[in-house]
């Protein structure tokens, strides 16, 4: 969007302090009494958005909030433009008294704070399913917020429970409902929630800052209306080259690492010559790395029972010898201990669960495994059989070579069959086996076992973090007059005489005062991020 040029003219600023009832949102009577303040916003604070007004004589808004205008008017051509602030709770602490005259300063906070102040009052259940951001939703209106929310389709791969400490950890308890809902949108990849100048709640998606739209253009020159004396800082020291993220759930607990050893990477192990590492607790990974496809249930302990899905067992199938769960300690998947060994007395004897569901005409189904025995000895496969029919798919058979073999074998129904067993494994004649991490799913391949997955996600999001933590931060503090910007806006900075000469810089703090030209101190981010 062209910038709006009144904003590169000099104009004359007055304020408007006006009461906005908290449970209508309508704005009411304006505030005479008002001199003067500030407010400063921060990305990096919980409530966003906090400051102080003065007045003299009383100040007693009740429950009503304060809405904060500035009224700019151009020197040159007369133009006007009104902008809202902020919207805020105000407290009044203190007030002095001078004679006759009574003055104060009273604490000013963006509509967070009612979030943060809150907690839940037991146990708050969010099922596995729900969609994250719609959650955070919920929680903050609840509060009375009003929510402008980018859409989202994350949804939480397992329950969460707020409102009781289920670890002693700091990092990972969630102390108040503001805690809660930065949490969930955090996990869907969101900002922490921030307020616009009406005192709406925003739940924004994460962007990439060089690929935000550009919202302003500091140049030097006779437009720029940023002072030339600022504050620069650009370190390099601890520039992060390691990253480790730990990702752990009820059922499963994984370690995500990434090593820039890049020696053309200038922050690198090899060029610094140390380790500079970060490390991320996680909770919940993307739903479809986490869902599980196999038809088969308790494949990853393969206990020996009744046999069927609902149990999480396996049976015998055919008496020419035995089948037993054994532990596996040289397991060539990771995170699976335990698998079924068979045994055959001369003849054939195998394993497989009954009852496992429905299988549909012309949808693929593979078969998986790992399978260790006696060497020469013949194995077969079935994916399925459907015992109303007493009939199934074509064995598949393979020989056995004395050490770990993954075998995959796929085959097609030609009709539509339900109350299906599957995972059928013998051995033909003799010898014994040992098989873990059976699976048969739905498609032409085998995915990856579920820890797999995890973990491969685990290690994307350590390289993705990685890459974040391989920058160095270039932080410019300076003051300019008033222009329609925000934090998390995004724009270009260039001033040669301080040869500083950046884009798609990010406002990481903004402190508004309410007087002459209504200046800004600003505080710009930018990463310069290795290329390794």
């Amino acid at each position: 969007m062209p910038r709006d040029r009144f904003w590169l003219e000099p104009f004359h600023a007055d304020f408007r302090f006006v009461r906005v009832g908290l449970s209508t949102g309508l704005e009411g009577s304006e505030l005479g009494n008002i001199t003067g303040g500030s407010v400063e916003r921060n990305q990096d604070t919980a409530i966003f958005e906090q400051g102080s007004i003065d007045y003299v004589g009383e100040l007693d808004l009740g429950t009503d909030l304060l809405r904060v205008y500035l009224e700019a008017s151009s020197l040159w051509t007369g133009e006007s433009r009104t902008e809202a602030l902020g919207t805020f709770y105000v407290s009044t602490p203190k007030a002095s008294a001078d004679g006759a005259v009574t003055t104060g300063v009273a604490d000013i906070y963006g509509r967070l704070r009612a979030l943060a102040k809150d907690d839940f009052d037991g146990p708050y259940v969010i099922p596995a399913g729900t969609n994250m951001v719609d959650a955070a939703r919920k929680i903050a209106e609840s509060c009375g917020l009003e929510v402008v929310a980018d859409e989202s389709d994350a949804v939480l791969s397992s329950t969460w429970v707020f409102g009781i400490s289920t670890t002693s950890a700091d990092e990972v308890r969630t102390d108040s409902k503001l805690a809660a809902v930065n949490r969930l949108l955090e996990a869907a990849g969101f900002l922490a929630a921030h307020t616009d100048p009406y005192g709406r709640v925003l739940f924004r998606r994460y962007v990439e800052p060089d690929q935000r739209p550009v919202s302003f253009d500091y140049v030097e020159g006779p437009d720029c209306r940023v002072t030339l004396k600022l504050d620069r800082e650009r370190d390099t020291f601890d520039v992060v080259n390691v990253v480790h993220v730990e990702f752990s759930s009820q059922d499963i607990s994984v370690r995500g690492t990434a090593v820039d050893d890049d020696p053309d990477s200038p922050y690198s192990t090899v060029s610094t010559g140390r380790r500079v590492t970060a490390r991320y607790d996680l909770s919940d990974l993307p739903t479809s790395v986490t869902e599980d496809s196999n038809i088969l249930s308790g494949a990853a302990e393969m206990q020996v029972g009744s046999g069927t899905k609902e149990s999480g067992t396996y049976r015998q199938s055919d008496s020419h010898g035995s089948i037993s769960t054994v532990y596996v300690p040289d397991s060539p998947q990771t995170a699976v201990f335990f698998g079924l060994k068979v045994a055959s007395d001369g003849g054939r004897i195998g394993f497989c669960q009954d009852r496992v569901g429905s299988l549909k005409k012309g949808a693929p189904v593979t078969q998986s495994l790992w399978i260790k025995g006696t060497k020469g000895a013949r194995v077969s496969l079935q994916a399925w059989w459907v015992p109303s029919l007493s009939a199934g798919p074509h064995l598949h058979y393979v020989t056995l070579t004395g050490e770990w073999q993954h075998i995959v074998a796929t085959e097609t129904p030609a009709d539509n069959y339900s109350e299906v067993s599957a995972g059928y494994v013998y051995l033909e004649s003799g010898g014994e086996a040992v098989v873990v991490a059976e699976k048969v799913e739905e498609g032409p391949t085998a995915t990856p076992w579920p820890h797999d997955a995890i973990q491969a996600a685990a290690d994307a999001k350590a390289a993705e973090l990685l890459r974040d933590g391989r920058s160095v931060i270039q932080r410019v503090n300076c003051t300019c007059t008033y222009d329609p910007v925000s934090v998390y806006d995004a724009g270009n900075l260039r001033l040669a005489s301080a040869d500083i000469d950046a884009d798609h810089t990010c406002i990481r703090t903004q402190a508004l005062k309410f007087e002459t030209a209504c200046p800004m101190n600003i505080e710009m981010r930018k990463f310069e991020r290795s290329a390794a």
